[in-house]
């Protein structure tokens, strides 16, 4: 049976949830005792993701040049987690709980049912500098393809989440429902001042699994 190995995957995604990967990938691999000595540094990675987070907002309307330069420093990057995937392969020898434990996706050695993902633990909510707008995040879950970040006004108990159908007890509430392959998300746009209530839940292709627990934040 072959071993398993990191899948390479995230090269694909767009360059923003790219930039936040490579950083919970030094997140999840800063004090691991898997990876004592990573190669590449750890410090280069990051190095790298902030050049080409500077890059790409420069990109962002700039000319030819800026989107000359963001692609550059894209390579650069992708590059540098190639490598890392590398050095995690060679020091999990196959074992898909050390790749895991890095935050990287081990390729399957066998066919084996998809589970359900389940309950995102331990969300965190935070205050960003911009008026009306917050930072979520919660723990890495297992089997997550996805995460549904869910705000509402409403109180808990008012507000569920069914498939992919929100369903909202008593009189019509807003409420926002954003996806993202990232467990770290911000959300702007929200009424100074207001409460509002934020859960997540994760997603595969079995399924949604259960909500996390449900966290009051007033909007900034």
């Amino acid at each position: 049976m072959a071993k398993a190995k990191v899948k390479i995957n995230f090269i694909k995604i767009p360059v923003p949830e790219k930039i936040q990967y490579a950083r919970d990938r030094v997140d999840d691999m800063t004090g691991n005792a898997n990876f004592a000595t990573p190669d590449p540094a750890l410090a280069s990675i990051t190095a790298a993701a902030l050049d080409l987070e500077n890059k790409h907002l420069a990109a962002q309307g700039g000319g030819p040049a800026d989107t000359i330069a963001q692609n550059a420093a894209e390579a650069v990057l992708d590059d540098l987690m190639r490598d890392e995937a590398d050095y995690v392969d060679d020091i999990a020898d196959g074992d898909t709980v050390i790749i895991s434990s890095a935050g990287f996706t081990p390729t399957q050695t066998e066919n084996t049912p998809v589970q359900k993902p389940g309950k995102p633990e331990n969300l965190k909510l935070k205050h960003l500098e911009q008026p009306g707008s917050i930072g979520t995040v919660c723990d890495k879950v297992e089997n997550a393809k996805a995460y549904a970040t869910v705000i509402s006004i409403a109180a808990d108990g008012m507000v569920s989440v069914s498939g992919e159908d929100v369903v909202i007890r008593g009189e019509a509430v807003m409420v926002i429902v954003n996806v993202s392959t990232n467990r770290k998300t911000t959300h702007s746009g929200l009424t100074s001042g207001t409460k509002y209530y934020v859960r997540k839940y994760a997603i595969n292709a079995a399924g949604r699994g259960p909500d996390s627990d449900v966290i009051p934040i007033v909007a900034p």
